[in-house]
């Protein structure tokens, strides 16, 4: 029931869903493969909450073989039916989208800082990097945004603001 939850979550944009093929004869540890090698680590999580989400009564029998397992297992499925708040971080680029994807030119730059930074992989920035003018290519890379996690999106504020400060000091009056 999981594998089909995970094919019908709704996903971010630049995301596709693993190939049914691909899931059905996976045994737990290569679904898990398959999930981190399609979403990466923080996306990948967020996506299996919502097929655990949405799947009605899966949780709690996924979930039992935690330790004291109950108490533990009904915490967790708690956790995961909770709305989630999105991070600051997130936020500001999301609202911000339009203006990084047409003012920021030295995408270069940024893209060695995200991969120093362990934000993005060599073959995340490398498909980035592939873009044929900059705007593409901050397209290309604000699509991988919903896997970066809270860090990830300190750290490539962080970025532009170092490589920008004038972009960001509008950004942020605005």
């Amino acid at each position: 029931r999981l594998k089909a939850a995970l094919n019908r979550s709704p996903l971010a944009a630049g995301y596709g869903t693993i190939p049914r093929g691909r899931m059905e004869g996976a045994d737990p540890l290569d679904l898990t493969d398959l999930v981190i090698g399609f979403y990466r680590e923080g996306y990948g999580a967020r996506v299996v909450g919502e097929a655990l989400r949405g799947a009605k009564g899966l949780c709690q029998r996924v979930l039992p073989g935690f330790g004291s397992a109950k108490g533990r297992a009904k915490g967790l499925c708690q956790e995961l039916a909770a709305p989630r708040v999105v991070p600051k971080g997130c936020r500001f680029v999301a609202r911000h989208r339009l203006a990084l994807i047409g003012r920021v030119r030295g995408v270069a730059a940024l893209l060695d800082r995200l991969q120093a930074d362990g934000v993005l992989t060599a073959e995340e920035a490398a498909a980035v990097a592939a873009g044929p003018t900059p705007q593409e290519q901050m397209r290309r890379l604000l699509a991988t945004a919903p896997a970066w996690g809270r860090r990830g999106h300190r750290r490539f504020l962080r970025a532009v603001r170092c490589l920008h400060p004038h972009l960001m000091e509008d950004l942020e009056g605005s």
